[in-house]
């Protein structure tokens, strides 16, 4: 009954002059600067923690995605000079660990290796989504081909500028995907990104959005701490609400502390509750 509910996803206009006269690497180069620089050149770890609540209707509708049972509660490893992140999720199910590094992962049930290909292409997936969710300006740089303004949008009062940029590679497995990034007019913060999932068969065609709800300062930069996730298309659905709630920096630990299937040394204690 929702199918065809959903609105399609965002395409570029025929070439157009802006009034503003601001293109598309502006924008994008405006918002990369308001959230404090390109990650991927700090050398220095990033810890997190989080939690969250799931919709009903997603874990009937994409359940490998959503995977509920293990992915409530999260920690989180970062280190972006080497492209590396790490997620560790617990769930009602037990424990699942996610090692992302240069292209490659690695997924761990219970400490056990997963081989199976939908869950693997799944998980590749939503942690690169993960990504751009945390930490996107800098996620976007360093996937972008192409970058393209589309008009304008209101929304409470804001008109929002949109950028549409085309990565390669998209999210987990696929050769390519879209983002739409939300602008603040104002403020030149991030408010929405919008993307497709062409990275997992059973969401091939779908697209869906987080807007973000409350930033941070953390160091120099400044990061979502609040966000809400929604399917647009083929359907529309509430997906995820997620918080976080702890953080810090510059650890030092080593690439064999967060490679699985746990977390040890100075990757192992929790993220510095907020």
């Amino acid at each position: 009954m929702l199918a065809g509910c959903g609105r399609a996803f965002p395409e570029p206009a025929p070439e157009r002059e802006f009034a503003d006269g601001l293109s598309a690497e502006t924008l994008f180069e405006r918002t990369l600067e308001a959230h404090g620089g390109d990650l991927r050149e700090d050398p220095r770890d990033f810890n997190m923690a989080t939690d969250g609540e799931w919709g009903r209707m997603i874990q009937r509708v994409q359940p490998l995605v959503a995977d509920t049972g293990f992915r409530g509660r999260s920690e989180e490893r970062y280190r972006p000079a080497d492209s590396l992140y790490v997620r560790e999720y617990t769930g009602p199910e037990g424990v699942k660990h996610v090692f992302r590094h240069e292209g490659t992962i690695s997924v761990y049930y219970n400490g056990e290796f997963e081989t199976d290909p939908d869950r693997v292409a799944a998980t590749a997936m939503t942690i690169d989504a993960g990504e751009l969710f945390h930490f996107g300006p800098s996620f976007v740089k360093h996937r972008a081909t192409d970058l393209q303004r589309l008009p304008d949008r209101r929304e409470d009062g804001v008109g929002y500028h949109r950028v549409l940029a085309t990565i390669e590679p998209g999210f987990g497995f696929a050769e390519r995907d879209e983002v739409v990034m939300w602008i603040h007019p104002e403020t030149d913060r991030l408010y929405r990104v919008h993307i497709t999932l062409e990275g997992f068969e059973r969401t091939q065609g779908a697209h869906v959005d987080t807007t973000f709800l409350e930033y941070e300062e953390v160091g120099p930069y400044v990061l979502p701490s609040r966000f809400e996730e929604r399917v647009r298309g083929p359907l529309r659905l509430h997906v995820h609400d997620w918080w976080v709630t702890g953080r810090d920096m510059d650890r030092g630990w080593e690439i064999e502390d967060v490679r699985g299937p746990g977390f040890s040394g100075a990757a192992e204690p929790p993220a510095a509750e907020e």
